[in-house]
């Protein structure tokens, strides 16, 4: 779990996935962080996402990769 994002970045992607256009959503495949880097956060701003007491931000590797 420390090498995980918490919860809260699936909920806030699907915010933004669920309050778009169905023609620009409907059919595509999304990853989470991709999902708000393209709605305007970065990297850095992404570490929100973090769980709390994480000193590096080293991630777990993804299973798609």
């Amino acid at each position: 779990m420390a090498m995980s994002r918490t919860p809260d970045i699936m909920s806030d992607a699907a915010y933004i996935i669920l309050t778009s256009k169905s023609s620009k959503t409907t059919d595509n495949f999304f990853l989470d962080d991709e999902v708000l880097i393209s709605s305007g956060d970065t990297i850095d701003t992404l570490a929100r996402y973090l769980p709390k007491g994480a000193t590096n931000g080293t991630l777990m590797p993804d299973f798609m990769c």
